[in-house]
């Protein structure tokens, strides 16, 4: 009895010793790889791939940052109540952070965004997705094909598992929080498009789904004293309440401000709590649905909406006898434009006849070789913003002030006068 008490105790601490040895050893190794990433993570650099994606960049886009001028310069040529957010164009970038070439390519916030705002981007597109391989649902930067491939060269952005610590889309915010305000149109208004491919599973309320998003909400941080909230015209702005608003504002009214838009249903947040600065509801001035085409978790159930995301090719298959109904919608809602193939950029016939029909941004591929039309004089040479033609533009209604009654009409508070007898 007392031996086999004994080898009972043996065998319990073998296995209590074994037990902290995988644990110490799984930490080790963890740290290990930890350090090697971030030792290493920088190494693509020398790769003459990426020499040669920094240089394309470089001569595309270098030039054209002198020539950059700010929306105020143009505005005053659009009549004074016309001059509202959604009678503009915007130039924008799809995929930014990402450097190219389009398959196994390069990941570096810093080169690709500087020349992104050298181009003259204002609206920047965050595509934001997780890694099936990490522990956890964590939001991170992504390019993926149209298959869901992810297209980015792993090294150029460790760790794959991001962080709060080590996050892809606040090194983006960061980037285009200091590049974007302090080049040749710094005042520009500019414009957050964080599109989400997926979210993790569970309903628009769950923890996860919340605590998913929410992590987006703390890597827009970098962006906190440029924020849209309440401050116009005692407008407010917030929680998307008044997004109609928001687009009929003057343009200007958004200098040196960030607007933040986005195709995820945040409503969630509404019936729990969490700070202002980590509730994404909160931080989202526009919400973008659809009408044909759902790209990423975008949905159309939330009734009014005054924001689109499509796919361009939805408005190249619009029949003759339907464009007078679309162009009303986009006189209205504020819309945006993607490839329905990741990996073929917008052509300039697709981009000239789609924009015919006051489509707002179609936001180009940084390293396409083909987006040189997008800087002819009639376009993006030099603003980020143009005015629409004034056939698609959005019209204010007159105001319309009541004339005089005629005194016959006065019913004396609907009290009955006796007759008079003569």
């Amino acid at each position: 009895m007392l031996l086999n008490l004994k080898n009972i105790v043996i065998c319990i601490a073998v296995l209590l010793c074994s037990i902290s040895l995988y644990y110490i050893i799984d930490a080790i190794l963890k740290n290990t790889i930890m350090k090697e990433t971030f030792e290493n993570k920088d190494n693509f650099k020398e790769e003459k791939e990426y020499s040669d994606q920094v240089k394309l960049l470089s001569d595309k886009y270098t030039a054209a940052a002198d020539s950059k001028r700010p929306v105020t310069e143009i505005v005053s040529t659009v009549p004074e109540k016309q001059q509202c957010l959604l009678n503009f164009y915007a130039l924008g970038c799809r995929f930014t952070g990402y450097m190219g070439p389009m398959v196994n390519g390069y990941f570096d916030p810093d080169i690709a965004v500087q020349y992104a705002v050298k181009a003259g981007c204002r609206v920047f597109v965050l595509e934001i997705d997780y890694m099936m391989d990490c522990d956890k649902y964590f939001p991170r930067i992504v390019v993926r094909d149209v298959q869901g491939k992810f297209m980015i060269k792993y090294n150029s952005s460790l760790p794959t598992c991001n962080t709060l610590e080590h996050s892809t889309i606040r090194d983006i915010c960061e980037k285009i929080n200091f590049y974007a305000f302090t080049s040749q149109n710094s005042s520009d208004p500019v414009i957050i498009v964080l599109y989400f491919l997926r979210q993790p599973p569970g309903s628009y309320k769950s923890s996860a789904v919340l605590d998913y998003y929410s992590n987006v909400a703390k890597c827009l941080e970098p962006f906190k004293d440029r924020l849209l909230t309440n401050e116009i015209e005692g407008g407010t702005y917030y929680r998307q309440k008044q997004e109609g608003q928001l687009l009929i504002n003057k343009i200007t009214d958004y200098n040196n401000k960030v607007l933040i838009f986005s195709n995820a249903n945040t409503t969630g947040f509404r019936e729990v709590s969490y700070s202002p600065s980590e509730d994404l509801d909160f931080l989202v001035n526009l919400r973008l649905s659809y009408t044909q085409t759902k790209l990423g978790v975008s949905d159309n159930t939330s009734g009014s909406s005054f924001g689109i995301l499509e796919t361009v090719q939805d408005y190249m298959n619009i029949p003759d006898d339907r464009a007078d109904t679309t162009i009303e919608t986009t006189k209205s809602k504020w819309t945006i434009c993607f490839s329905n193939d990741p990996t073929i950029p917008v052509s300039k016939d697709m981009f000239l006849k789609v924009s015919k029909f006051g489509v707002h941004c179609i936001p180009i591929v940084l390293f396409d070789k083909d987006t040189d039309f997008m800087f002819e004089d009639t376009l993006f040479k030099k603003h980020s913003f143009l005015p629409k033609p004034e056939s698609i533009r959005y019209i204010p209604p007159a105001i319309v002030v009541p004339g005089e009654p005629n005194p016959s009409m006065n019913a004396a508070g609907g009290k009955l006068q006796m007759p008079s007898v003569q």
